[in-house]
């Protein structure tokens, strides 16, 4: 599905944790999993702090046992693991090219699952896996998109599909002429196409099979008859064959076909954030035809109405993250995001000269305003045509509950 703010906001925690990068082996990472007593793993840092203490280093053994302090005192503040456990990242991070230069860092996560492990790890990075794991999009799809002449083997996943194989076939053209030559004609056309099935079938099953258990279906489409055929023959993996949920005529084959086949299977793709994006961005579409008074698009006008808690859904493309000024008139108390803030100003609502600025990032101001005002926020997917179409409008559009200003 198309990632709420929280979700957005997780990732992009993860990739700034990901770019850090410490001296030796400075950083640390602690896995707490749910139930886990909070004394017994302030006990175990205890124990890893005295072995820091071997440390021969200085700098080293200062900044890992600094670490190992800071991750202690921040676990004295919890009575007992949240729901879904703890995960804290702390180190010492480089300010300079110079030793001496780094500063403890902490960050402590309550996951969005339960951890499920107690891991400590000391490195130059942060250990992240289980994190990414947790928001990697899980539910894939298999599509075979197929006719005589080959075929085209792809995964979606999320809002992206992806080529991973494309089958050849040397089936002859259907031949005219009559007698034993047609029939003999035939015999070896039906052995080319059962041979171009049992190629395709193996090819998909390389292709698809190892995504057990997240594959939650394939679907199957393309020109005329060669795709019932195929799923009729039983050419699958009997595991795959279980998975087929539909069969889908379609007009074309390559990668136009798969687009159309997404396009014609989304009933059964519902749950796939393709399509969540794409219905989001028509149901704006659809009010700017019928009642365009409840869309606002264009950063300020949004912003606007993001203040007035007027905005019912909010919609930003993921590729918006950029910095901006909050300039807040002293003298009203309105605020204004400018990409540039010039020296020279008055406020457009009461003519003060007097402001105050605040750098910001433009979808993490948004996102949290909108949250405060109880506003459905949705994420999407920079490239699609859908989000090539919000895009058109500014990528951020907000639908109104109603028009107040």
């Amino acid at each position: 599905m198309g990632r709420s703010f929280r979700e957005y906001e997780f990732k992009k925690l993860l990739r700034e944790l990901g770019s850090k990068k410490g001296r030796g082996t400075e950083l640390i990472s602690l896995y707490v999993p749910p139930g886990r007593n909070v004394y017994d793993v302030v006990k175990y840092l205890r124990q890893e702090y005295d072995q820091a203490g071997n440390i021969k280093d200085k700098l080293t053994r200062k900044n890992v046992q600094g670490a190992i302090e800071s991750i202690i005192q921040r676990l004295k503040l919890y009575r007992k693991t949240p729901p879904n456990g703890l995960v804290v990242f702390c180190g010492a991070i480089p300010r300079g090219a110079d030793r001496g230069t780094e500063k403890i860092e902490i960050y402590v996560i309550e996951p969005p699952e339960p951890v499920p492990f107690f891991k400590y790890v000391c490195d130059h990075e942060f250990f992240l896996d289980p994190l990414e794991d947790m928001v990697r999009e899980k539910a894939a799809y298999g599509l075979i998109v197929m006719d005589r002449g080959g075929a085209v083997l792809a995964v979606l996943r999320g809002a992206n599909y992806k080529i991973v194989d494309r089958v050849g076939s040397d089936i002859p053209p259907k031949h005219s002429a009559g007698g034993q030559s047609q029939r003999r004609f035939e015999r070896i056309r039906e052995e080319r196409v059962h041979d171009f099935f049992k190629r395709l079938g193996a090819r998909a099953t390389k292709a698809f099979l190892p995504l057990m258990p997240e594959l939650r279906g394939i679907i199957i489409g393309g020109p005329g008859d060669a795709r019932e055929r195929f799923q009729e023959g039983n050419f699958l993996h009997y595991e795959l064959q279980k998975k087929v949920i539909a069969n889908v005529p379609l007009s074309y084959t390559e990668e136009q076909g798969v687009r159309e086949l997404i396009m014609r299977a989304q009933d059964l793709l519902r749950e796939v954030s393709l399509f969540e994006e794409r219905e989001a961005v028509g149901e704006v579409f659809s009010l700017l035809a019928k009642n365009p008074d409840m869309v606002v698009y264009g950063i300020g006008e949004v912003h606007r109405a993001l203040v007035a808690g007027t905005v019912a859904k909010l919609l930003m493309l993921e590729d918006m993250d950029e910095r901006y000024t909050l300039r807040r008139c002293s003298s009203c108390g309105r605020g204004y995001l400018l990409r540039e803030a010039p020296p020279e100003w008055t406020c457009p609502d009461c003519g003060s000269s007097d402001y105050s600025d605040e750098e910001v990032s433009l979808i993490d101001y948004l996102g949290e305003l909108a949250e405060r005002t109880g506003t459905d926020v949705l994420i999407l997917t920079p490239g699609t045509e859908w989000g090539e179409q919000l895009r058109a409008l500014g990528g951020i559009v907000g639908i109104l509950r109603y028009r107040s200003y």
